[in-house]
């Protein structure tokens, strides 16, 4: 796989999932609820501000949505708002069969076909911020439909993220219960990892590709890593960055993390066998794992499940 390759299937994997770590900065969301207020009813004409920092005006319920994110696909479908959403884009694999569920599946989530979208008649198109410039946004908040295009990078920001989605559809009551759970789940995790000294948290090295792009400090997959207990090697790293083999090696991780399997069925065998890791701790003691990217990139309701699928990667004992 070449560079360019490489890069552009990180955008397409980071990127069209909110998920969406280091590619950017957080707009704040000042607007957004935070799941402590007790409204449960949503009132009508709605304005708020989105991550882009524009506002939204929804005139009525939104009964028809284009989610061109399959971080708001799954989010809508939690809601119980399935039957609303007309149309995703053909990365959206959650709920199961959901492409078969909907009107439409877009080949391109950046730059729709707005005829296509103009033909479904929506009165909500819901974007991703990162993966578009603004440009693109602009030319779909010109078909004169409301756009709200969201952007969590954190836990607590996917939380606010939910509950935006609960208030702008009429759904508030469902959302503090999606994120009541959620945060729950979390606190449960965080206490059972809390019980580990920090001497004895596991060096872990994270490739999402084969070329050993990694998340660094500042990506959501770093906060997850760390929020289960691990050490990131790579956490002189800013963002994404690259490493060398020869890196890895010296920082003789403990646990390897990958989240390219779904494309390359052999990704944690190539790992194995890779020329000069026979050492590696990680290698040595068969502590090379698949992580569903899927779970550990969507900033929706799942997130937390990916959560704990590192958390038991990392120290199963603390869960049986």
């Amino acid at each position: 796989m070449s560079k360019k390759q490489s890069l552009t299937l990180i955008a397409l994997i980071f990127c069209f999932t909110l998920f969406l770590t280091g590619c950017g900065s957080t707009t704040p969301k000042a607007n957004m609820p935070t799941g402590e207020t007790l409204t449960t009813q949503t009132t009508y004409p709605l304005t708020l501000n989105d991550d882009s920092g524009d506002s939204v005006t929804l005139a009525t319920q939104p009964k028809r949505i284009v989610s061109l994110v399959p971080s708001a696909t799954e989010t809508l479908f939690a809601l119980g708002l399935g039957d609303n959403v007309v149309a995703v884009t053909k990365w959206d694999n959650y709920p199961v069969g959901v492409q078969e569920k909907v009107d439409y599946a877009f080949e391109d989530s950046i730059r729709p076909n707005t005829e296509q979208i103009l033909e479904l008649e929506p009165d909500l198109i819901v974007m991703g911020l990162m993966g578009n410039d603004q440009k693109d946004i602009e030319a779909i908040r010109n078909l004169k439909i409301p756009v709200v295009t969201i952007n969590p990078q954190t836990l607590v920001e996917t939380y606010q993220t939910i509950e935006m989605f609960g208030k702008l559809t009429d759904s508030q009551e469902q959302a503090h219960k999606i994120v009541s759970s959620m945060k729950e789940k979390e606190r449960v995790i965080v206490e059972k990892i809390g019980t580990i000294k920090d001497l004895d948290r596991l060096k872990v090295w994270i490739e999402v590709d084969e070329n050993l792009y990694t998340p660094g400090e500042g990506t959501f997959l770093n906060e997850l890593l760390t929020k289960a207990g691990g050490k990131n090697i790579a956490a002189d790293v800013q963002g994404w960055g690259q490493y060398n083999s020869e890196q890895v090696i010296a920082k003789d991780p403990q646990v390897i993390f990958s989240t390219y399997g779904y494309y390359q069925k052999d990704a944690v065998a190539n790992i194995i066998a890779r020329k000069g890791w026979q050492n590696v701790q990680a290698v040595k003691n068969e502590r090379v794992v698949e992580l569903d990217s899927d779970m550990v990139t969507r900033t929706g309701p799942r997130i937390v499940d990916g959560l704990e699928s590192i958390a038991k990667a990392l120290y199963p004992e603390l869960f049986k």
